[in-house]
Parts: structure tokens; sequence; C-alpha cells
């Protein structure tokens, strides 16, 4: 019964600061919006943890400056993810993350790299700490090019909405 009690009090001060236990989530939450620029009454797409899993899963291998060396990430294609929303041709993409963090990539970064929207990372599940449950990561050591801080800025974790113009 003290541990019972214990894990409500825990829930109750999780739920104060704005945080839940992963464990607990539904599983037909929106996890990621794709919506078109403009506001909220434009169109948008919401995709659950099971819809982004039912994507074809995609590994990269990298290193970043966020990581102890090389990770392999897995998840869907950015590009695959944006078919999926299916809201027509854009040519920008504002990624937001949990914390309002924003950038704007070109979408030609989907179509020339295999930019995944990663859901896992050495075969765990990515929590709120460990910059998930979705982290944007581009495969930055199989690109010289990406080895730059133009890209390594475009690295979203706790990424929640997609933005497209």
């Amino acid at each position: 019964m003290k541990g019972r009690t214990f894990l409500a009090l825990a829930a109750v001060v999780l739920a104060i600061a704005g945080l839940t236990f992963d464990t607990h989530a539904s599983s037909d939450s929106e996890l990621l919006v794709v919506r078109l620029s403009g506001g909220d009454d434009r169109p948008k797409f919401s995709f659950t943890e099971e819809e982004l899993r039912a994507l074809p899963q995609v590994k990269v291998a990298t290193a970043t400056e966020f990581t102890d060396g090389v990770v392999e990430f897995e998840g869907p294609l950015a590009r695959d993810v944006l078919a999926a929303a299916d809201l027509g041709p854009a040519e920008l993409a504002r990624l937001v993350a949990a914390n309002d963090y924003s950038i704007e990539v070109p979408v030609t970064d989907f179509q020339n790299y295999d930019v995944i929207m990663a859901l896992e990372a050495d075969g765990n599940k990515l929590s709120r700490r460990d910059k998930g449950p979705i982290w944007v990561i581009y495969p930055l050591d199989d690109h010289t090019e990406l080895q730059d801080p133009s890209y390594t800025i475009r690295l979203v974790w706790q990424l929640t909405t997609v933005e497209l113009r």
C-alpha cells in the first residue's frame, strides 16, 4: 500500500510540473503534428507513436555533439512522415520542440539525405530525458557537408510539430 501511495503522490507532483510517466501515456495520444503554417485553422495531420512506428523504420548510425560516440538511431524517414501527412508540396519545414525551440529547414534536406525522426537510440525507446520521444537526426557521419554547425542546430529533440510553408 505504501508503494501505491508513493506512486500516486509522485504522479501528482509530476502532473503539477507538467510531466507524465512515459509508461502511462495514452497509446492513442498525438505525438507529432504536421500542419500548414498560418494558424491553428490550417489543415493538419496528427501522428500517434503507433502510426509513426507503422511507417518503414530506418537506422542511422552517427555521432553528434550531444552523444557519446556513434549511436544507432531508428525511426521513420522525415520525407515518409511528410508524405503520409499528405498536405501537399512545401519548400520549408519549421521544426518545433516541446520547449518552443524552432528552426526552419529546407524540405530538400529530407529529399537529399536520410533524415529520420528517431524514436529509438541503440535499441531503446527515446524518453523525454533522452531527447525524445522524437529526435530529428541527420546522417552526419555519412556526408562531410553535414558536419557543420548549420546542421547541428537542425537536430531538434523533443519534436512536437512540423509546420510546412
